[in-house]
C-alpha cells in the first residue's frame, strides 16, 4: 500500500506541474501585449544602469590623468615650457597651474611656481637666461643655469597690493631696491582701495627691458620702464613716465 500511495502521489504531483504549467501558458497567451512590451523596456531600463557603472568603473581604471592634463610647449631652445593641470590651487587673479622646465636633452622637470589658467606664458630666451612671464599675475620666473637654485621669482607687487607689509618685504618681492619701491609708492594720492596696480606690457630679450603701467585708480596710471640684471635676480628702475589715461 504503500509503494502504491507513493505512486498516486507522484501522478498529483505530476498532474499539478502539468496544470500550472498549462494555466502559464494561458494566461502568457491571454497577456496583452502593451504590458510585454512594458516588462522588457522594464527590464532594459533597469539593466542598463548596472551595464553603464560597470563600464564606466572599467573605463577609469584604465585612465591615466597625466596623460591628458600635462602638456608640454617645446620652446625655440629646444626645452619645453611644463604644465601640470593636475595641480591647480587659486590666487587673487583666479585658477592657477603649476608649472615646469625641461632642460634640452633633460628628462628631469624642473618645477619653479604656478602660473594663471587660461592665459598662456609668454617665455623668452635672453642669453643664458629662460624667463616666463605670467601676464595676468605680473610675475616673472627668471632661470639662471649658473646658479645652484636656478629659479627666482620677480612678481611685481607693490604697497598695499598684497597687505600692510612693510617697504622691505615688496623689494624682496619684485626685485627692486626700497628705495626704488618706495619711489613708485609716492605716485598718485593715497589709494582708497586695493587696485590690480602693475600690468606687464612688453618684454624685450636683448635689452631686458620690462615695460610696464602702474595703476593708483582705475583712472590714472604711470609708465614704468624697468630693466632685468644680466643674471636674473634683479630688476631696476630704468624711466618714470608721465601719468596718463
Amino acid at each position: 500500500m504503500t509503494g502504491s500511495a507513493s505512486t498516486k502521489a507522484r501522478g498529483r504531483l505530476t498532474n499539478e506541474i502539468s496544470f500550472n504549467g498549462t494555466k502559464l501558458a494561458v494566461l502568457n497567451r491571454q497577456m496583452p501585449r502593451g504590458i510585454k512590451i512594458g516588462m522588457i523596456i522594464v527590464g532594459i531600463a533597469v539593466g542598463l544602469p548596472t551595464v553603464a557603472i560597470a563600464l564606466l568603473f572599467i573605463a577609469v581604471s584604465q585612465f591615466n590623468p597625466s596623460q591628458v592634463f600635462r602638456r608640454e610647449i617645446s620652446l625655440p631652445n629646444h626645452g619645453s615650457l611644463v604644465i601640470d593641470g593636475n595641480r591647480y590651487g587659486r590666487s587673487e587673479h583666479g585658477f592657477s597651474q603649476r608649472a615646469g622646465y625641461r632642460p634640452a636633452g633633460s628628462a628631469e622637470i624642473e618645477w619653479f611656481g604656478d602660473v594663471s589658467d587660461g592665459v598662456e606664458p609668454q617665455v623668452y630666451q635672453s642669453g643664458p637666461l629662460v624667463v616666463v612671464i605670467d601676464l595676468p599675475a605680473a610675475c616673472l620666473f627668471v632661470r639662471n643655469p649658473d646658479f645652484r637654485l636656478k629659479w627666482k621669482t620677480l612678481a611685481l607687487v607693490f604697497p598695499n597690493d598684497i597687505g600692510p607689509f612693510p617697504i622691505s618685504y615688496y623689494a624682496e618681492q619684485n626685485g627692486l631696491t626700497m628705495e626704488e619701491v618706495s619711489r613708485i609708492n609716492e605716485l598718485g594720492d593715497k589709494r582708497e582701495r586695493k587696485w590690480p596696480t602693475t600690468y606687464i606690457q612688453s618684454f624685450d630679450p636683448e635689452s631686458r627691458d620690462l615695460k610696464c603701467a602702474y595703476y593708483v585708480d582705475n583712472k590714472s596710471s604711470w609708465p614704468l620702464h624697468l630693466r632685468l640684471s644680466e643674471d636674473g635676480t634683479h630688476l631696476a628702475i630704468v624711466e618714470i613716465g608721465p601719468p596718463g589715461p
